[in-house]
């Protein structure tokens, strides 16, 4: 029975091609923009989460707090807190030091020298395109070892591919001799510093040991440090780190450890992603809502062109559920075929568009199987109206008619 129904709705629609498409069209276009704004909200989270790990968003950065506690960190403080904390790629020291690069005879540029551990490779924010990066013993040795970045490297030499060749730096009073072990790739600082063309700044990576010791610092007055790790990890290594650091330091109970995270701010970034993903989607399910009253209203028309044969159906013994299923069933089959192209359509869409964006595409296939679940049940809603009041209609009265 169910299956003449089926079939009598496909007749139906069949016989009148132009005004099914256009039925549908208003479903198509709502599923479309739906599923388009959904995938791509997607996309530009999966996006914005990959760049701020890009940007060390995967770090942890520990202080003292200066008003319970003036004790410092040292190189060798840093290990022993790293060796008691699982799960990290290491810790660094974040310093940052200036000086000048000399050329050659009175050429000079200024220099900005990011000094640490070797576990700043890790940071999310490096690439190696020559060499490699200081390593660990380079740090215990402190070897006066140097990694320039792209820009750099060119400012310099004229060329990239500078590894194994000296760089001076004037260190405030003494000039030291650096060597290039690599070449990493440029960041968005480096060439914004060095663009300036009045005074351009070049920037370089360098072992912490090592600037100390040419700038006549003292490594032991160490003020913050970050620990690298996989984001993955965060909520495990945070309800370790400090009490690992308060045991290293000395301070178990004083409350005098700081620490800042990215994870709140990773949280806050989806959560306002989302909110603007789900604003605007309910905007798109608006055109959801119109092709809904184009259901009704089609199959309104429907209903009074075949009056008729309703009445002839009715004196022939239909009962008034087969009408009322043939109408719904015509209006689910609508909105279904509706939704399935308007599926497809918002995929092809939003495929196109994040490529063209640059942002990461991904279809969750039980966000597709919702949105036209929720396409066939609109159609269904909607179609409850006329099919009632084809199940409803007097067969004398509908035989009557025109």
């Amino acid at each position: 029975m169910y299956l003449e129904y089926i079939k009598s709705a496909l007749s139906s629609i069949r016989s009148n091609k132009g005004r099914s498409f256009l039925t549908m069209l208003g479903i198509i276009i709502g599923i479309a923009a739906v599923l388009t704004v959904l995938i791509i909200g997607d996309g530009m989270k999966a996006t914005v989460n990959g760049e701020l790990d890009s940007i060390g968003a995967t770090s942890i950065t520990v202080s003292m707090d200066s008003t319970k506690t003036d004790k410092k960190f040292s190189p060798e403080l840093l290990n022993d807190i790293e060796e008691n904390i699982d799960g990290i790629y290491g810790v660094s020291p974040s310093q940052n030091m200036g000086g000048s690069f000399i050329v050659r005879d009175n050429l000079t540029y200024d220099a900005y020298i990011s000094a640490g551990f070797a576990a700043m490779e890790k940071s999310g924010q490096v690439t190696i395109v020559h060499g490699r990066y200081f390593s660990k013993s380079d740090v215990d040795e402190a070897k006066k070892v140097i990694v320039l970045s792209q820009t750099t490297a060119k400012k310099i030499f004229g060329y990239e591919n500078v590894v194994g060749q000296s760089v001076q730096l004037d260190a405030y009073g003494p000039v030291v001799e650096f060597q290039v072990v690599g070449v990493r790739k440029d960041m968005t600082l480096d060439t914004a510093f060095a663009s300036f063309s009045d005074s351009p700044t070049l920037m370089a990576d360098a072992p912490y040991t090592s600037i100390c010791d040419a700038y006549g610092i003292a490594s032991d007055n160490i003020e913050s440090f970050s620990i690298y790790l996989e984001g993955e990890n965060k909520e495990e290594v945070l309800s370790k780190t400090r009490s690992v650091v308060e045991n290293v330091m000395g301070l178990r109970g004083e409350n005098a450890v700081k620490i800042s995270s990215s994870l709140g701010f990773d949280s806050t970034t989806d959560s306002i992603l989302n909110i603007i993903t789900s604003v605007v989607a309910i905007i798109a399910a608006i055109s959801l809502l119109v092709g809904g009253i184009g259901v009704m209203n089609i199959m309104t028309v429907s209903v009074t062109e075949r009056t008729r044969e309703i009445g002839i159906r009715k004196s022939l013994g239909a009962r008034t559920s087969s009408i009322l299923t043939q109408f719904l069933a015509e209006a689910a089959i609508l909105t279904f075929t509706g939704g399935m192209i308007g599926m497809l359509l918002g995929i092809t869409i939003s495929y196109i568009i994040c490529k063209v964006i640059d942002f990461s595409f991904y279809v969750n296939p039980m966000l597709v199987l919702i949105v036209v679940a929720i396409s066939t049940a609109i159609g269904l809603f909607f179609g409850i109206y006329p099919a009632k009041r084809a199940a409803k209609l007097d067969p004398i009265e509908a035989l009557r008619t025109e």
